[in-house]
């Protein structure tokens, strides 16, 4: 079975997806399933992928092996989160594979063996009575007088001795490939006709073609150099990157025979020996380097020429022009100011992603007619330490400053009246921030994964903190202002040195999750006003020591309070609402000893399992 080029390209093609879904994890756990699947497939390697590769394409099968292995390590990343255990799944499928493998082989070569006579196992002839014609065992009738082929027609004589010919008396290129032993036949017929593999000679036509690929190498090397000053994410770079080392390998890799064996498969009729010569005959000193390190040197020096100095690129909008794109200059990596205005009208716009991914930018210097910041401006800005904010910015856009991990300090204008999620997430080294008192809104993971942010004032206009927005961060402590309204799921989740909390009379509404394993947590004030503490609200809140829910709370959810280890008290007044007690609400709360409940409540069976509680109930 022969691989032919448009199936490689396919099979290539079928990979690409694969291989970009790979290449956006770059994390540590990444790197582990390198080392464990590359150790994991040597085995599959020897016993099935090679033998599979080879009875596929023999003539190709170096390529069809990487093709099945690349193909594999993708389809073990793509199935990685299913865990390890895939892998030992993975080696029994390939001990199959090779058993499968191994007996079509046989049964392959077996079948090769059958079809081939031995030259002393024939020993007798079969002749025609009437004309002594020669037979074959298949005859019905006599291919020289037509008679019938039965009976004693046949006559049956011994054949003369036949002499043994032994491998040794062909030539050994009758036991190559048909491709094979058509290279070898160029390779006599070059003999013959003078060719000289040393002199730098090359087809006109093949030095034409050379010179128009090292062309269009050139202007792939001149883009890809340009794109390293519009700080595009990194995977970008390397896949450009591996584009290039593939390209380059695959032109670079002229072969004369090869070159010959498709000009004479493309002419069955004429003699190999009028092919060769008529080559030779065409042949051209082998210019195309030059044209090569000429038109490299060319795409190296011109983008450092064109962006010698940062430029940006802008769009007109509504009012004014907006940055749709900041660009690097060769002369400085680290500082960008923003001007007043452009071709006389004002800049008064950050597009998304004018700044993203320029890990190198220190210091940003925006003016005071920027009104709005769009998402992701300055996402995956490393090392941006400094920015002199606008002092009548209006908008700043979810993930505005995402990963922005080495700026501080940031001071929202009290113009501000919109502030997207996630736009200060994991901005690790945040201590300090002053919001804008026009927020109505701290939207969902706003401040996710500050772990520097130990305290913020919550402007008292704000009336929702979305869900997950200071998860993980810092916070030691926390003043809600009177006037919020709704605290989002998992607002305060993983807020492990957050100690006390006063949540104002004022929310009425508090997802699940917002404490949990706010493992520092030991003095909560809920709002007289919630009617639900949602499923683990207050899980694993280990320091919590004392709660008292409020009398129109009509349902504990499930693990609301899970693993709370220290809790030793809970209140719930007589003249409570509560309704229902949800499964494992309390479960593990190993110093709550008791806790006293309206009798109209009901208790789910496992809401205080590993608990040593006594339920006791009012009126009763």
């Amino acid at each position: 079975m022969k691989l032919n080029k448009k199936g490689l390209l396919i099979i290539s093609l079928l990979l690409f997806p694969i291989m970009v879904f790979a290449s956006n994890n770059s994390s540590p756990e990444f790197i582990q399933f390198i080392i464990i699947a590359g150790v994991m497939s040597v085995h599959s390697s020897v016993a099935f992928l090679s033998p599979l590769s080879k009875l596929i394409s023999e003539d190709k099968h170096k390529i069809v092996f990487c093709l099945l292995f690349l193909l594999r390590i993708m389809i073990l990343y793509t199935l990685f989160k299913l865990g390890y255990v895939f892998f030992v799944y993975d080696f029994i499928f390939s001990i199959l594979g090779a058993i499968i493998v191994t007996f079509i082989t046989v049964r392959k070569e077996a079948k090769l063996a059958k079809s081939v006579i031995p030259f002393d196992k024939i020993n007798v002839d079969l002749k025609c009575v009437k004309c002594g014609g020669l037979l074959n065992v298949t005859d019905t009738l006599c291919p020289y007088c037509g008679t019938k082929i039965e009976g004693d027609n046949i006559m049956v004589t011994e054949s003369k001795p036949k002499q043994r010919v032994l491998p040794s008396a062909f030539d050994n290129i009758y036991s190559l490939t048909e491709d094979k032993m058509l290279e070898e036949v160029i390779k006599k017929e070059m003999v013959k006709a003078g060719f000289n593999e040393k002199e730098k000679l090359i087809p006109s036509n093949i030095l034409k073609r050379k010179k128009i690929l090292n062309i269009i190498f050139s202007i792939l090397v001149f883009v890809y150099v340009s794109m390293i000053f519009f700080h595009f994410p990194l995977k970008t770079y390397v896949f450009g990157a591996l584009i290039l080392i593939v390209y380059f390998i695959v032109t670079r890799r002229y072969n004369f025979i090869k070159y010959l064996t498709k000009e004479i498969k493309s002419r069955p009729q004429e003699k190999i020996s009028n092919i060769v010569m008529n080559v030779k005959n065409s042949f051209v000193v082998d210019s195309s380097k030059k044209v090569f390190f000429i038109s490299l040197l060319v795409a190296l020096v011109l983008p450092a020429i064109i962006f010698i100095k940062p430029r940006i690129i802008y769009e007109k909008i509504d009012g004014g022009y907006g940055v749709r794109y900041y660009i690097y200059g060769v002369t400085n990596f680290t500082t960008a100011v923003i001007p007043e205005t452009h071709n006389g009208e004002k800049v008064i716009s950050l597009r998304g992603n004018a700044f993203s991914n320029m890990s190198h930018l220190e210091k940003v210097e925006l003016s005071d007619n920027i009104k709005e910041i769009r998402g992701q401006a300055f996402m995956n800005c490393y090392n941006l330490k400094s920015v002199k904010m606008s002092k009548n910015l209006e908008y700043l856009g979810g993930g505005a400053f995402r990963n922005a991990t080495s700026i501080d300090n940031i001071v929202l204008p009290n113009t501000l009246t919109y502030l997207g999620g996630e736009a200060f997430y994991g901005a690790s080294s945040l201590t300090s921030i002053e919001l804008s008192n026009s927020l109505d809104e701290i939207r969902g993971s706003t401040f996710e994964n500050c772990k520097s942010l130990k305290s913020i004032i919550i402007p008292s206009s704000v009336k929702r903190i979305g869900g997950s927005a200071f998860a993980g961060s810092g916070l030691t402590n926390i003043e809600l202002p009177s006037e919020l309204v709704e605290i989002g799921g998992g607002a305060f989740r993983g807020c492990k040195s957050l100690t006390s909390i006063e949540i104002p009379d004022s929310v009425i509404s508090i997802g699940g999750e917002a404490f949990y394993e706010a493992r520092a947590l030991k003095s909560v004030k809920l709002s007289r006003n919630i009617e639900e503490i949602h499923g683990d609200t207050f899980e694993y809140c280990t320091a919590l020591e004392s709660i008292e829910i409020p009398d129109k709370v009509v349902r504990i959810g499930g693990h609301a309070f899970y693993g709370d280890y220290s809790l030793s008290e809970v209140k719930i007044g007589p003249n409570s609402q509560l309704e229902e007690i949800g499964s494992s609400a309390f479960r593990q709360c190993r110093n709550l000893n008791s806790i006293k409940i309206p009798s109209k409540t009901y208790v789910n069976e496992r809401a205080f399992k590993e608990s040593p509680t006594v339920v006791s109930r009012y009126g009763g």
